[in-house]
């Protein structure tokens, strides 16, 4: 339980505004996806009921996003033991030749997908990234944020 608002307060003090777009209201349930890693392994959000699931919608041009993903990976160092799972899903249209080199470059170990615009839409995405949601061991969404960030505004 603490790990779960730990992450929640984190995400809100890293929050500098909401898009316009409405993401997934918490409490409903997360929408299922099969998404391959860059070893072409299927990744099944339905896999990890029972862990909480930190899934960050990213792309490599967002500034921000390449801000908070290595936080993200410090996340889950210090929480997988504790049943927590960061999933990353990149919304890059170059595919596995543009997104390896950022995930290389930040050395993230945690699972990537590529996503596509019907998992996007599923959770109500806009056009603003990153927009990262906080999944319980239901499989509910706890939380979501969408922040935009600007230089010195972290």
């Amino acid at each position: 339980m603490k790990l779960k608002y730990a992450i929640a307060l984190c995400l809100c003090v890293l929050s500098f505004s909401r898009a316009h777009a409405a993401p997934l209201p918490a409490g409903h349930s997360a929408p299922s996806f099969v998404l391959k890693d860059a070893g072409g392994k299927p990744i099944r959000l339905t896999a990890y009921k029972g862990k909480v699931v930190l899934l960050n919608f990213w792309a490599t041009w967002c500034a921000p996003c390449r801000i908070e993903m290595p936080w993200f990976e410090e996340f889950s160092k210090k929480y997988q033991g504790k049943g927590l799972l960061v999933i990353g899903i990149s919304l890059d249209d170059g595919g596995w030749k543009t997104v390896q080199p950022a995930l290389a470059k930040l050395n993230i170990t945690y699972p990537v997908v590529l996503g596509d615009s019907k998992v996007s839409n599923s959770y109500g995405m806009g056009d603003l990234l990153p927009v990262t949601f906080l999944i319980d061991r239901t499989g509910k969404n706890s939380s979501s944020e969408r922040r935009l960030w600007q230089e010195g505004g972290v």
